[in-house]
């Protein structure tokens, strides 16, 4: 997935939540990245700010958001609550300040710059950052199986350097005897029949609820993104 690609998902959300760590203590707020091109995606803060000591001290920052609505639509018999289909979008990744120059020549070539230049004169204090590697994740819901067969299409991404870890559980070919236990249990329709059973990663939401039901400790579960 493209950097563009991963700005389109985060244009439609809009604002986002951003997060930092102080003294062992995260910090989140509402934010947006305004910009995006090859090298990375851009945000803006005022130096005097927390926000912007924090991303200067640590160099780290984490983003979600949630499209096309946070709010739930109701609940079924058990409680359980409707969302209407939509996605979430997380990303994690290493940023740094950028010089007034620098923005200033971006914006000769990219129109999404130019909110930074208005912001850079009307409040003196403006900083920009790019996020200049980072890794993430689209998470495609719809958890009624409204447009599909399946509730979950992840998909996982990467750009400047960064690596990420394939999403879902893995099913150990060499443990598994095809019981079918684990395709008894899972809802997300992720296991696959065959010999042995596997994984369909994208479609796994990490329930567990194959792993505790699995006789021969077969299936794996995943490391951090």
């Amino acid at each position: 997935m493209q950097l563009k690609e991963i700005f389109e998902y985060i244009e439609k959300i809009g604002f986002l939540i951003f997060s930092t760590i102080e003294n062992g203590c995260v910090h989140s707020r509402i934010a947006h990245f305004y910009a995006c091109d090859d090298e990375g995606l851009y945000l803006r803060t005022m130096f005097i700010k927390p926000f912007y000591r924090q991303m200067i001290k640590t160099g780290n920052l984490a983003v979600c958001g949630m499209y096309p609505s946070t709010q739930i639509s109701g609940s079924d018999e058990n409680g359980v609550p409707h969302f209407e289909p939509g996605f979430t979008i997380r990303v994690t990744g290493d940023v740094r300040e950028l010089p007034e120059d620098e923005i200033r020549k971006k914006a000769e070539t990219n129109e999404q710059f130019k909110v930074a230049l208005f912001d850079m004169k009307k409040y003196p204090a403006t900083r920009n950052f790019i996020m200049y590697r980072g890794k993430g994740e689209i998470y495609d819901f719809d958890y009624e199986m409204v447009n599909r067969d399946h509730k979950l299409l992840r998909t996982r991404f990467a750009f400047g350097g960064a690596e990420y870890n394939p999403p879902g559980n893995t099913i150990i070919k060499e443990r598994c005897t095809g019981c079918g236990d684990c395709f008894d249990v899972c809802t997300f329709k992720a296991i696959r029949p065959g010999n042995p059973y596997t994984m369909i990663g994208e479609r796994c939401d990490e329930c567990g609820s194959c792993v505790l039901v699995c006789p021969e400790d077969a299936i794996m579960q995943p490391g951090t993104i």
